[in-house]
């Protein structure tokens, strides 16, 4: 859930997005409570806004209920407000410093006040029941977005007069509808029986000329992207999918674009366009993303979470580094750790304290990886949240197979673990970022989350292999013992605890993980174990150096010739 806003609770358990399972009130036969607020962004056409204004002043819906903010995006001469308008109609000037159609929907949105935020182009017009059939749907459901039927009509009424003199008559469609659509919806929806049975790619049916949210799913959402002016209705749709909207085509809610159906207002954007700009922001479709280079990706694919808390640092690095080096590198990963308490700590650390700084030592530089106190509730706006316990390594392959089932089977929870695992819960959960984020909302406080997000959208299990997943606690070596007995052992000429360690570096490396482990161990386990190996303790010094920079602590001094090791006394 996005920090900007949260949805309220909702009671129906809407499966995956399959609507028919609202049953909204018959207009005309209900009595709304909700406010609307339609918002128009505009820029000059003053005769065609006029249109439009005219056709919202013969809405079904109490007058009372519903305002029109028009936003004027920097139009010369200014816009005003025409005699046939709504009662509660405004024009708001668009502030310097922006433009475009997302700018103008953006500021439309801020300076509205309804419960629910509906959507008209400036050259629309809107049969009677434009409003009411979709705010109806609202009231039943907080996470409705509702999709007016867009048209085209090559005819225009002569004035205000006119229009108001069909809508009365019932003779709007008959003088209005010449055939004109956006072909692509029109068969998304057909595929998708009316987006009943839509996948992932289901938000492409979206269009902003005639849709309405409710104000909280909005601000969950994020809102607009004030800054794109093309493209920001398949990107805005993105984010209210990934926010688990439950997508509803209206058909009853007509509005027509006046003037032809002409290929440049009817046609995608361009592919050009979606490759360059809308792919930067949204990982779907994956063919528009494969084609972005990875520092450009603002919106990655996967958000992995590890809860690093306790562990220590060689464990942390087998964990995640072989997330970064998987075959799917369209991931970001969150580190999870009390960090402030770490960078807090008085004086010298050790234990936890002191592999919590060699861990933020060693990824400050790794652009995939950021730190965070808590972990996150859901991957958005990225499409999955990935649960990695941090004792447990995946395979290259682990990450791209589960995105391939969780996508083949559309399921909202895909886990992996091992065959012989004892619980369900000891393996790696993919969670779909949408299914999550409603299950969050009618989840009660005696259910389990994951079973809720099965029941509205489905699980897929998975049994991995010892390639697929990997259990690293068992490439770490023994423990080094506590300095006191090394010391009182060392004059006697043993080491506690060298037999195991080598024992350890001994058995079959995977990927190196089990050798970084076992030599860490000999450095730790005292000078007399066994030659140490030059360049690896210098690599463990660069990291302390690193983490005392990042505490502010002194640097170790050398110049009095006193080298200390990792794990002396101090």
């Amino acid at each position: 859930m996005s920090h900007r806003g949260r949805v309220e609770r909702v009671a129906a358990r809407v499966f995956r997005n399959d609507w028919s399972a609202l049953t909204p009130p018959a207009t005309g036969r209900w009595t709304p409570e909700l406010t609307v607020s339609v918002i128009i962004p505009a820029r000059g056409g003053q005769d065609r806004l006029n249109l439009a204004l005219a056709s919202l002043s013969a809405q079904t819906y109490p007058e009372q209920l519903f305002e029109v903010v028009v936003v004027d995006d920097h139009s010369v001469p200014a816009l005003t407000l025409p005699e046939h308008r709504p009662r509660r109609c405004r024009v708001v000037s668009a502030p310097d410093g922006g433009w475009g159609a997302g700018y103008a929907r953006a500021y439309g949105a801020h300076s509205s006040t309804g419960d629910i935020l509906m959507w008209m182009d400036a050259d629309m017009i809107a049969c009677p029941e434009f409003v009411e059939a979709q705010a109806r749907w609202h009231h039943v459901h907080a996470e409705c977005v509702t999709l007016g039927r867009v048209r085209f009509s090559a005819t225009e009424p002569r004035g205000p007069e006119e229009l108001l003199a069909a809508a009365r008559s019932g003779d709007l469609y008959r003088d209005l509808d010449t055939g004109g659509r956006h072909n692509w919806i029109e068969r998304l929806l057909t595929q998708s029986d009316y987006l009943r049975d839509a996948d992932h790619l289901g938000f492409h049916a979206y269009l902003g000329a005639a849709a309405a949210v409710r104000r909280s799913l909005y601000e969950a959402a994020g809102g607009v992207d004030p800054d794109l002016d093309l493209g920001q209705d398949t990107e805005f749709g993105y984010r209210l999918w990934q926010a688990g909207a439950v997508m509803v085509p209206e058909r009853t809610a007509t509005a027509w674009h006046v003037g032809p159906a002409s290929t440049a207002r009817t046609r995608l954007p361009s592919e050009r366009f979606r490759t360059e700009v809308l792919a930067e922001l949204m990982p779907h479709p994956h063919a528009y993303r494969e084609r972005v280079p990875e520092p450009r990706r603002r919106t990655p694919l996967v958000h992995a979470v590890v809860d690093v808390s306790g562990a220590p640092y060689n464990l942390v690095r087998g964990c995640v580094d072989r997330l970064l080096g998987g075959t799917e590198t369209d991931l970001t990963v969150t580190l999870v750790a009390d960090w402030e308490g770490a960078e807090a700590a008085a004086g010298g650390c050790e234990g936890p304290k002191l592999d919590l700084r060699l861990v933020q030592a060693n990824y400050l530089r790794e652009p995939r990886i950021s730190f965070a106190s808590t972990a996150p509730r859901t991957g958005f706006p990225s499409p999955f949240l990935l649960q990695v316990p941090v004792a447990w390594g995946v395979g290259e392959l682990a990450l791209s197979r589960l995105l391939a089932s969780a996508e083949r089977a559309r399921a909202g929870l895909t886990e992996l673990f091992l065959a012989a695992s004892p619980t369900r819960d000891a393996g790696v959960r993919l969670w779909r970022t949408r299914a999550l984020a409603r299950a969050m909302r009618v989840c009660g406080d005696e259910e389990d989350l994951a079973d809720v997000v099965a029941e509205l959208h489905g699980r897929y299990r998975i049994h991995g292999g010892e390639g697929t997943l990997i259990d690293l606690t068992l490439h770490r070596s023994v423990p080094p013992p506590p300095r006191a007995a090394l010391r009182s052992e060392n004059s006697e000429g043993t080491v506690p605890g060298t037999e195991d360690v080598r024992h350890e570096d001994a058995r079959p490396k995977e990927n190196g993980f089990a050798q970084g482990f076992a030599e860490g161990a000999d450095e730790s386990a005292g000078q007399e174990a066994r030659p140490r190996r030059r360049g690896l303790r210098a690599r463990l010094r660069s990291l302390w150096h690193r983490a005392c920079r990042a505490c502010g602590r002194e640097m170790p001094d050398e110049a009095d010739g006193q080298s200390r090791t990792w794990g002396s006394d101090r």
